[in-house]
């Protein structure tokens, strides 16, 4: 109360106690018990103390007012200013505000509770309320009541729009009079919550990563303390989280390293972005080392170490069983390569030790079938000369098939004309089929040219063995050649080659089999037909070699067809082979030189080059064919390549290196040798062609004549 106030109160009670005292002077005048009979007194007075009284007692009460509205003043103001704040509090409260009846009815709000949910004055909040919380939210409600005090919670509630938000509510009593209200506020934390949620997904994924995955987990503190391991790693160390989480990393190591190594990882620390690569150890519990490859990272961010491992002891232990295995493959390899080579040099020996005498038989045969005989004569010397020539072809079948399975197959690239060759194929077996009263077909189609180049040697030889397979399963009706095809790029074909038969056919269960090395499709068959099993398994890698096929087609009963199915390219320029160019002398004329060690082989060949009208000088081994040529003028050596003293190869190279003309004289191989390596190493030492043993008289006669074409007489 302050000084203007108490002086106005003062001069307040002053005038009463004035006004009190002329009043009373008033009425003691006119009511004096003294003198009881009414008093003469001037009217003038007694108005004049009445007014006076009047007045003061008037000024008193105006003092009174002013007085009270003075003291009340500031309690108002007060009580505006409370309200106002009330009010701006109540409006601009960032979340909702509402003050409700512990039935739930709202008796007043913040407009952020309209604007926000679908309330009105009255309206009860269970209408906002999920149906799964309600409960719980009246259970929060009335222990906020009973209690007298904050009440926390988090709860969902349904907006204007429909959707569920998550609201963080505060809830306190109040009492007006003898009513009681719970005041409530809240605060959306949808988004606070929906991140919450997504977190606890992260951390729960996470977790669950760490758990399942295969690699070794540890995360350790600065001080390489363990604050968190795996699942896997605690497998592998076959320990618990208790007997690993809180002990140094070191523990888990050998002895002899741990120091070294907990340094190396304690350098990684502090490096922004740092990590480190490195391998140590782990000892299990039962002291067993497992080697692991560790990427260690340090995490700036939560100030901890993340070692990520993968246990190399199996790999390591798998690496070096495979590095042994690969090396016990590798030796083996060697070996069967070594065994391989073995095999090729010995069927090379072999194939020389057995055309050499094959030499002398099939050229002995064929001489004396060329001379007078006796029908008996001939007879028994004709079955020496087909067993000799089936004994030769099971010997070229079994190198093929090695040369093949070697890998050592190598195919020529020559041009020939395709017609020719398969008119020549159908000659030879024209005589075997009309003793079998069997017709031989043969069909060329007319758009196809008939120069090509490819290797002809292979491609007469798949023919003539399935045409002898037809041949020879065929009792009666036809064999036929059909050659058809179509161009698929410029100079480019594909030809159809089928060899179609009415023998005894196929079924379709053998048919596969019958390709295969030493198999037929029956047992039966090898022993009434005869055969290797070879031929057809000949074909298919030769075919296959080709970038062909060979397609069958056959019905048990009802015939076969063989078909040839080959990519070639046309020839470059037509071959000048016919019927004009294919005519040779049947005499010929000159001097031949023959380098021949083997007696039998020697006479052989000097007969057979006699027989052709030429005149043979023989020596017996390489010197005496250098030192021969270089005293003797001939127009051709034939030259064998196994000789004593001095070999062809090694002849041919000394008759080169002469300097006079006699270095240039035309030198033929005979060679016993299939393989085609030792082909080239006659043609690389200098010699002009070779003759595969054993000799037959034409096959000498084209040969000498590709090479000298002067023997020829005129």
């Amino acid at each position: 109360m302050d000084k203007h106030f108490r002086q106005l109160i003062g001069l307040a009670i002053a005038a009463l106690v004035a006004s009190c005292t002329l009043l009373a002077l008033a009425l003691d005048y006119y009511l004096s018990p003294i003198n009881p009979a009414p008093r003469q007194v001037s009217p003038i007075l007694f108005w004049q103390l009445w007014g006076t009284g009047s007045l003061l007692l008037a000024a008193i009460i105006l003092l009174l007012c002013v007085a009270i509205f003075h003291l009340m003043r500031p309690l108002a103001e007060a009580l505006e200013s409370s309200r106002h704040q009330h009010e701006f509090t109540w409006e601009h409260v960032s979340g909702i505000a509402m003050r409700i009846t512990r039935q739930q009815r709202l008796m007043d709000a913040n407009p952020n509770l309209f604007r926000l949910f679908n309330l009105s004055i009255g309206d009860l909040l269970v209408t906002i309320q999920t149906p799964d919380e309600q409960d719980r939210i009246r259970q929060y409600l009335e222990q906020a009541a009973d209690s007298d005090a904050l009440v926390d919670f988090e709860c969902n509630l349904i907006d204007r729009e429909g959707d569920v938000g998550r609201w963080a509510i505060r809830v306190r009593p109040w009492s007006q009079g003898n009513n009681q209200y719970l005041l409530v506020t809240g605060d959306d934390i949808s988004k606070r919550h929906y991140m919450e949620i997504l977190l606890r997904e992260e951390q729960q994924r996470l977790s669950t990563y760490m758990e399942t995955m295969q690699t070794l987990l540890l995360v350790c503190d600065a001080d390489c303390m363990v604050r968190r391991v795996n699942h896997q790693t605690l497998v592998l160390l076959q320990l618990s989280e208790k007997q690993i989480n809180g002990f140094p990393l070191s523990w888990l190591m050998p002895r002899h390293q741990a120091l070294a190594t907990e340094l190396q990882i304690k350098n990684v620390i502090g490096r922004q972005n740092g990590s480190l690569a490195l391998e140590f150890p782990l000892v299990t519990t039962h002291g067993r080392e497992r080697i692991v490859n560790w990427r260690i990272t340090w995490l700036d961010d939560c100030q901890e170490l993340l070692l990520a491992g993968l246990d190399m002891t199996e790999i390591i232990a798998n690496r070096t069983a495979l590095e042994a295995a690969n090396q016990r493959i590798r030796e083996a390899l060697t070996q069967a390569e070594q065994a391989n080579h073995s095999k090729s040099i010995f069927l090379a020996n072999m194939s020389h030790e057995i055309r050499t005498p094959m030499n002398g038989i099939l050229g002995a045969t064929e001489l004396i079938l060329d001379s007078s005989l006796s029908h008996e004569q001939r007879h028994y010397l004709d079955i020496i000369h087909r067993s000799s020539q089936g004994l030769l072809e099971i010997l070229n079948d079994i190198l093929d098939l090695s040369k093949i399975e070697s890998g050592h197959l190598e195919l020529e690239d020559i041009d020939f004309d395709l017609n020719q060759l398969l008119t020549e194929i159908c000659q030879l077996f024209r005589e075997p089929a009309r003793r079998q009263h069997l017709n031989l077909i043969y069909y060329y189609s007319g758009h196809l040219p008939h120069q090509w180049r490819g290797d002809p040697k292979r491609l007469r030889q798949i023919i003539t063995n399935l045409l002898s397979n037809s041949l020879k399963f065929t009792e009666e009706g036809r064999i036929e050649i059909r050659v058809e095809g179509e161009q698929t790029a410029q100079r480019e074909y594909r030809l159809d080659i089928a060899i179609i038969d009415t023998g005894i056919g196929i079924s379709a269960n053998q048919q596969e089999q019958i390709f295969s090395a030493f198999r037929q499709a029956d047992s039966s068959t090898s022993r009434r037909y005869g055969g290797t099993g070879l031929g057809l398994t000949i074909c298919r890698h030769l075919a296959e070699a080709m970038k062909g096929q060979i397609l069958l087609h056959s019905e048990p009963g009802r015939g076969s067809t063989f078909t040839l199915t080959l990519p070639i390219r046309q020839a470059s320029l037509p071959t000048s082979s016919g019927p004009a160019a294919r005519l040779q002398p049947a005499h010929l004329q000159g001097h031949v030189l023959l380098a021949e060690d083997n007696e039998v082989n020697r006479k052989v060949a000097t007969r057979m080059l006699e027989k052709l009208g030429l005149t043979c000088l023989n020596v017996n081994n390489g010197e005496e064919a250098v030192e021969a040529v270089q005293r003797h003028p001939v127009d051709l050596v034939l030259m064998d390549i196994n000789m004593p003293v001095l070999d062809g190869i090694q002849a041919t190279r000394a008759i080169r290196a002469l300097k006079d003309e006699c270095n240039t004289v035309p030198i033929l191989a005979l060679t016993a040798n299939a393989m085609m390596e030792d082909r080239r190493r006659c043609l690389e030492a200098g010699m002009n062609g070779f003759i595969s043993k054993p000799i037959r008289l034409e096959q000498l006669r084209q040969a000498l004549l590709e090479a000298l074409p002067t023997l020829a007489a005129p």
